[in-house]
């Protein structure tokens, strides 16, 4: 097992996914710290009866609790994951095998794989999805933003990918899905408020038919059948509603 990794979750309510996240994250480190943000359909009690270091945390957004998990690993190495994440074996066995290695990147991507109302998203803008998940936490760090959490990485970082798949079950229903994109959109219309990015209902209709066309005909949506839809048509009505929220909030200004 390597030394010199540890690995970070977040999580919230998470009992369907979290015994298998933490069952496959010992398997390539002895130091996992979970970040709880009130979890209370028994996450805690899965947590508490697995060797890893479990902290209770106020929810202050994704970049902050991660960085905060990272403020209590031991290694310089992070491997960072959300609850609802799981390694794959191939990509435990890809980990094992790069950090027995003497020299290693600053950086590691890897690839998720969604599992969307119990089916996997193999087409469309869903797959593939490469994030930088793994990262030395003495050059890199994440930066705290309202909505889509980033890494500082910089020009000069050295990167790889790593083969196998992150395990993502995202949305065990399009409801969730939608709740999701009203708070996205209304966090993104107001952090682009206040940097004085502009929109029009134009836009907001513009982007929505190339964010359908791209997803559903140019990437093959449409070989994933329903769910592929319906994920076009929500990936659509996401880009829809920020930009429609943006613009109202202009109007509003005027």
């Amino acid at each position: 097992m390597p030394s010199n990794l540890s690995a970070v979750v977040i999580t919230h309510n998470a009992k369907d996914t979290i015994n298998r996240c933490l069952d496959a994250l010992l398997k390539v480190t002895e130091d996992v710290v979970v970040v709880d943000s009130g979890s209370h359909d028994g996450t805690r009690e899965i947590c508490l009866s697995k060797p890893v270091h479990y902290l209770q945390k106020d929810w202050e957004g994704y970049a902050a609790n991660k960085n905060f998990g990272g403020l209590h690993t031991s290694h310089d190495y992070i491997l960072s994951i959300d609850s609802d994440e799981i390694l794959s074996d191939e990509l435990i066995k890809s980990i094992q095998q790069e950090f027995a290695k003497k020299e290693l990147k600053d950086a590691y991507e890897l690839n998720f794989l969604s599992n969307y109302c119990g089916k996997w998203i193999r087409f469309g803008s869903w797959n593939p999805e490469w994030h930088i998940r793994i990262f030395n936490k003495t050059k890199i760090k994440w930066q705290v933003q309202d909505v889509h959490e980033t890494l500082d990485i910089m020009p000069t970082h050295t990167i790889a990918s790593l083969k196998g798949k992150i395990l993502h079950y995202s949305y065990p229903t399009v409801e969730k899905h939608l709740a999701k994109i009203e708070h996205y959109t209304t966090l993104f219309a107001e952090r682009a408020f206040k940097s004085g990015i502009k929109s029009t209902i134009l836009k907001a209709y513009a982007s929505a038919f190339y964010t359908f066309l791209s997803s559903y005909l140019l990437k093959f949506g449409f070989l994933d059948g329903y769910y592929g839809f319906v994920i076009a048509q929500n990936n659509a009505w996401y880009s829809y509603l920020k930009y429609k929220k943006l613009s109202v909030k202009w109007n509003l200004e005027l």
